[in-house]
This record gives structure tokens, sequence and C-alpha cells, in this order.
């Protein structure tokens, strides 16, 4: 059963991982990740949020594996986790080469390493715990190797635990499990629960004496406590209820059992197994040649433990898969004292999608009055808005949630004078993802210039299209009631549900282009920005002469550009010299200006080392810098103009 477990896993790992690479889409390597799961839920209890690429179901699997070690045994190490497998055959490879070093059970070199992985779990859980984000992914070697050292690593840290997990298994039995592990640390403060339990307790109660960050001080006393009882006792404390049981008159004493341990653990010397180390894998009942090891004294319960882990496992997926924990809950203001609260539901937000949008959409729900508090479901893509109905209502929280929505697909020619203009009511339009989609929908209609979006209930859309195009109500419908949305990718297609509804739609007339395309430059308009700090030290314009470099950027007014101008717009407030940067319309033509100081630039320069700069230093949130490349490409070079 556990070898069959142990194969089993490494192939779906293995097939996975190379599906994806085969498909050429991401591979989330974390998905079943328990350790994972235990961090998030600790960011949760913490911050009261959720790390940010974690789910339920890693929550569940960590919270499973939690309650499988209380009750039964480290069953996730002995049957399922892939670096307990990787190091296992390491180690049997080691002995084969005759190479290992014999580290004696409970000998003192082998109970003074044991305090790494309990220092290695605080470090862990503190940076986590502190920033919601998963500092165990810089070093986590199953993760390195999985994403073929492309995730979100620290290079030098994950190579360092790939040797320590490869080389130290190699050369000492079972290493990175016994000494390095962290989820080792952690399953075996599962199972010396007297102290985990208390350790709940006193964290509870300074939380609720109102101690900031007393988490800390009980993870450390935590580990360092069951630290001290391993390397004393080396066995658990009160469970787990599930143990192997030695018959002494059956006996021979021949060791044969403690040869195929894993783990070596001295099974001579005990009545029943509750040595720290034991997973349960049965490798010692199968090599028994007395019947003197049983699981449970019973020779019928030898494969309980196998299905344990393969129950335990299930029951994860189906916890994970049904329930949901919000990834952020917050509350601000006074709300305690606010009677009559209610509770606002939406679910298909596509931009709730991870911890750092769910802050955001947090922070815009924090400016609308009576808003009280949010909570948000990434699984789902879900929100619920505390409000107070006396100062707030429905409405006006999905308006604050409705992001209005200016885009042009194309210029109109100057032979084209006016644009057709139709009013249509679309239902389904909620945040700015929706705008995107729609967006591409409307783009696929022949003839469709553009559109506005208001909100309004239905939101009041404004399409501008060609006369001569002949777009009928009826195409509108076709387009905006499909179910879906078919979009080109690399090597294949996605394919987006789609949850629009045309509930009107007139023609209303006639613009002129010119009206149209001022319209449209509205948005662009607001990407300009002036460089507070640079106009601080060359803003006299009496001592430092200004010019303006202008150059055509047609492409400013399609998204990925738009979305990637914020960044250049940081690299240039950090550029000595440049003083803003707006744009104006050149016939209809959207074309940027570069505010600079005369004596610090000419034309050649502005255009090599600016807009083709090798690299970006940007000016991050917190005030300190960051390099990065180029989020954009300028083909067409400008010059400076007569002011």
């Amino acid at each position: 059963m556990k070898h069959l477990l142990q194969w089993g896993v490494l192939i779906a790992i293995a097939g996975t991982v190379s599906w994806a690479a085969w498909g050429d889409q991401p591979v989330d390597v974390e998905k079943y990740c328990p350790f994972g799961g235990l961090q998030a839920f600790g960011t949760y209890l913490v911050n009261n949020s959720l790390a940010c690429s974690m789910s339920m179901l890693q929550i569940m699997m960590g919270l499973v594996l939690a309650a499988g070690v209380i009750l039964f045994s480290k069953l996730f190490c002995g049957y399922l986790c892939p670096l307990g497998t990787l190091g296992e055959w390491m180690g049997k490879a080691g002995r084969k080469m005759r190479l290992q070093i014999d580290v004696r059970p409970g000998g003192a070199a082998d109970r003074a390493l044991r305090i790494f992985k309990y220092a290695l779990l605080f470090t862990i859980l503190y940076f986590t715990l502190s920033s919601s984000e998963l500092f165990c992914k810089k070093l986590d070697p199953y993760y390195a190797m999985a994403t073929g050292f492309r995730g979100e690593i620290v290079p030098w840290m994950a190579a360092v635990s790939v040797v320590l997990l490869f080389l130290g298994s190699f050369v000492v039995r079972m290493f990175w499990c016994k000494y390095v592990c962290p989820l080792g640390a952690a399953s075996n403060i599962f199972k010396f629960t007297p102290v985990f339990a208390a350790a709940g307790l006193v964290c509870w109660g300074l939380s609720a004496a109102g101690i900031e960050g007393a988490w800390v001080w009980v993870i450390a006393a935590t580990c360092a406590v069951c630290w001290l009882v391993e390397i004393v006792k080396l066995r658990s404390c009160r469970f787990p209820l599930l143990t192997v049981v030695r018959d002494e008159a059956a006996c021979n004493g021949c060791k044969l059992c403690e040869k195929k341990c894993p783990y070596n653990i001295p099974l001579h010397d005990m009545t029943k197994v509750r040595h720290v180390d034991c997973t349960l894998c049965g490798q010692c009942v199968a090599a028994c040649t007395t019947d003197a090891l049983q699981i449970g004294g019973r020779r019928s319960l030898r494969w309980v433990p196998g299905l344990l882990a393969v129950a335990l496992f299930g029951a994860a997926v189906w916890l994970g898969t049904s329930l949901e924990l919000p990834t952020i809950d917050e509350k601000w203001g006074d709300y305690e004292q606010v009677e009559g609260l209610r509770t606002y539901e939406m679910e298909g937000l596509q931009t709730i999608k991870c911890f750092g949008s769910s802050k955001a959409f947090s922070a815009k729900m924090q400016t609308v009055p009576g808003v009280y508090g949010v909570k948000t479901f990434v699984n789902r893509h879900g929100i619920e808005v505390l409000y107070d109905p006396s100062r707030t209502d429905t409405l006006k929280i999905q308006e604050a949630i409705f992001t209005p929505t200016q885009r042009k697909f194309a210029t109109p020619g100057e032979e084209l004078s006016e644009l057709q203009l139709f009013a249509l009511g679309v239902e389904g339009l909620r945040d700015r993802m929706d705008m995107v989609y729609f967006g591409m929908v409307l783009q696929r209609i022949e003839g469709v210039y553009g559109f506005t979006a208001e909100f309004a209930c239905p939101v009041d859309v404004k399409v501008y299209a060609d006369p001569a195009a002949a777009v009928t109500p009826e195409r509108f419908a076709e387009a905006i009631d499909a179910e879906e949305l078919v979009m080109k990718v690399k090597d294949g297609e996605k394919v987006v549900p789609l949850h629009f509804e045309l509930k009107s739609c007139a023609a209303a007339g006639t613009v002129p282009s010119d009206d149209f395309v001022r319209e449209m430059f509205r948005d662009v308009e607001k990407l300009s920005g002036r460089f507070v700090e640079n106009i601080g030290k060359w803003g006299d314009e009496t001592q430092f002469p200004q010019a303006v470099y202008e150059m055509p950027l047609p492409s400013i007014e399609k998204m990925p550009v738009r979305l990637g101008f914020p960044y250049f717009k940081s690299f240039l407030s950090c550029t000595e010299g440049i003083l803003s940067v707006d744009f104006v319309l050149r016939g209809r033509v959207p074309t940027l200006r570069l505010h600079y100081v005369e004596s610090m630039w000419d034309d050649a320069r502005i255009w090599q080392e600016i807009f083709q700069a090798p690299v970006w230093t940007l000016r991050m949130a917190d005030g300190t810098f960051k390099e990065s490349e180029p989020r954009l490409k300028f083909m067409q070079e400008g010059a400076t103009v007569e002011e």
C-alpha cells in the first residue's frame, strides 16, 4: 500500500507538471500543499487575511493533516509526501553504496540536529504571518523543482534545500525529514498534543487581552518547548490513537524491523510505538517474520493506515471544495455602535482574484460613506459588504464597485465626418474585468469604433459605429447575449463565460467624428503626471529654462499600453531633469509631451536614454527603488517643439 501510494503521488505530480509544460500553461504546484495551507490558516487567524495564492483546499489539507497526526500518526509523511519518498530512496541508495554516516537514533548528534527544523519552522511562520505571503516558497525544494526553479524562489535558498534533501538523505538516513523539514516539525508539534493545545489557549488569551504580536512569542516558545520535549522523550504525549504494537512473547529479537524502518526506530525497546518519527508506514510490520508487530495489535488492521491516508486526503478535497474562508475580513469605523447593519453580497467579480486585489477593493470601499466592512472570497470571486442602510444602499455600493469606461477601438479616417450613435442598456457589467470582456465583444462587431459606459440600472452604454456598416439591434443582441467569449491565446484558445444581457437598444442619431475622438481622448489625458520632487529641484524656469519633447503615441489608447504607462511615469519621476508628462491631440493622433530642463537633455539623449532605456528604475510606494525591464516599447522617434 505504501509503495503504491508513493508511486501514485510521484506519477501524478510528474504528469501534471509535464502536461502543463507541454501545453505551455502555468501549473498550480501548491494546489494540495498542507504546509502552505497551515501557513495560510495562520495568516487568517493573525491578520484576518489569507496568503495571496492560498485557497480553502490548501487550508483543509493542512487542518486535516493536523487532525490526522493527532488522532493517528504522520500519515502524510509516510504515504503521500513526495519529499519523504525521495529522501527515503536516496537513503536506500546511500546504504547500498556504503556511504551513509550512522547517526544513532536517540544519540547526542541525533537530538542536537533536531533543533534545525524547529528553527526553520519559526522563521517561515514569522515571515509568513508578518506579510501574508508564503515565505516557504523561497526555499521549498518541492516548489523549486516542480516549477523548474522559475517560481517565487530565492535561488541560493532553494539550491541549499535541494542539496540538503538529496545529498543529506544520501549520507544520513531520512536527514531531511528528521532534521530539516518544517512540516515535520509542525507535525511533531501536533503529536505533542497537550503542548499544542496549551499554546493555542495562551495565544487566544493574549490576543483577547489586546496584546499585539503575542503570536510571535507563542510560536517561538512552542517551537522551543517541543524541541525539548522531542529530544527528552522522543515520543508523543497522549496521542495517536493508532500505533504499531509489539508482542513481546512472539518477538525473537532479530531487529529486522529496525533495519527496514526508514527512521531506524529502536522498536525492540517498545511495546507501543509512540516514537515521534513513526509514520505508520508499516514496513516494520511487513518485515517481521514472527508477526510480533501489528498495527493496533491486530493483523486485520495492517492496511488501515494507508486507507486512512487516502480517506483523509479525500475528506480534505471535499471540505476544501465545499467551504471557503474569506481572503480578507475587514471592518472599520465605529461599526460596533451602529445598529441595523446589513450585508450586501455579490459574486462573479473577476477583479477579486488574490490578496492584493482584495485589499485594493477594501481600500475603495472605505471611501464609501456608510460602508463599515468587507469580506472577499477569491475562489468564487465574491464579496460581502457590511453597510448602514440609513446612510447608503445597495445601488450606491454597486455604483462604487462599477468602473466608468471609455474605450476606442480605432480612429475614424478624416473622410468619415460623422458616426452613428447607439444607446444600449446592458445588465451584467459590474466591474473592470466585465468592461474588458464587454469591450472585446463589441470590438468584434464590424464598424464599431468605440463605446462609453456609465453606471445606471441597466448600465448606460453608448456605442459609436460607422453609419455605412449598418449595425442593427439584432447584431448587438447576438454578440452581447452570447454565453461565452472565445479568445485566441498562445498555442490555443481561452473560453471566458459571459453573463451580459442586452435590455434595450436604440439608434440615437449621429455625432461628429471629431467629438468622438475628443471624448475618447479624455481617458488618455488622465495619464498625465507632474513629478513633484523634480519640480522642486529644477522647476524654477528663470534658472532652468524648460523645453517640450513631443512624440506621436497612438498606441496609448490600447489597454495594454495604458496599463503599462504608470510604470513609465514612475521611471520618469526617477530621471533627473524630467518635470512632467502630458498628452495633446495633434489632428486625431494622441501625442505625448515630455517637459524637461533644456540644459540637461537633447533629443538624441531623450530618445536613447529614456524611450530606449534597457532598464527602468521605479519608485515604489514605500519610497524605495527597484529596477525593472521596460514595460513599454516606443517605436516612433519624436522631437523638441517650440512652445
